[in-house]
């Protein structure tokens, strides 16, 4: 019997100012260049736009923090880079993420293992219009939801994926996230053990079902 081969990361976006454009996207394991790179090129610009999640993040500190945090917790971190094509043909980083591999399920009613996301960020796309030359930055939402997902589904853990909407982000990244399709976790429900953070309402995930919906409806652009 053949084994179903594992999906790939998506290579195509719609633009962010024109939604029946696509634009060229790469996705690689994120190293300590494109860290620095952001920090110095990309951070100080979006530091100024109120109500980022991102505005104080130094990913050349997440990084390695973030691989020694799990690493203590005998789990592994996973940091992704998005690139996307320029007006001038070249590669772009766009948008960065750390995930988290085999972590507790948020439906605590169903254990099992998952994959969190444990930081996402994708750069504004005016930003990258006006400072980078790129005339149709990619709308990177659903991407960095796909990643985590696709991970998840390759690693065995059924597509199922978690996260915690920043509260710097405000209700704006609620909004986010319930379009992207997750699963919001009523603030009632249990965590289950291993998540170090009290249930404040602003949990989503996604189970099966939900996973492979919506990672089928980007199957064309793979």
């Amino acid at each position: 019997m053949e084994s179903t081969p594992p999906r790939r990361f998506v290579r195509f976006a719609p633009s962010k100012f024109d939604k029946e454009r696509l634009v060229d996207i790469r996705v690689t394991d994120m190293t300590a260049a494109d860290a620095g790179w952001w920090d110095v090129r990309l951070a100080p610009k979006l530091a100024r736009i109120d109500g980022r999640a991102d505005r104080h993040w130094s990913w050349s500190v997440l990084l390695p923090v973030c691989h020694l945090v799990q690493r203590a917790k005998r789990r592994f971190c996973r940091p992704l880079v998005i690139w996307a094509r320029a007006d001038d043909r070249r590669y772009l980083r766009v948008g960065m993420s750390i995930l988290i591999e085999n972590y507790p399920y948020l439906d605590a009613q169903r254990p099992g293992g998952s994959h969190f996301a444990w930081f996402l960020c994708a750069a504004d796309a005016h930003v990258l219009r006006e400072d980078f030359a790129m005339s149709h930055p990619p709308a990177l939402g659903r991407v960095l939801l796909d990643d985590a997902i696709v991970l998840s589904q390759n690693a065995g853990c059924g597509g199922r994926v978690g996260l915690h909407a920043a509260r710097a982000g405000r209700d704006a990244l609620l909004s986010v996230y319930r379009r992207c399709g997750l699963l919001a976790l009523p603030k009632t429900a249990e965590l289950p053990r291993g998540v170090s953070r009290p249930n404040d309402g602003r949990f989503f995930y996604a189970d099966e079902r939900v996973a492979e919906t919506l990672a089928a409806a980007l199957d064309a652009s793979r």
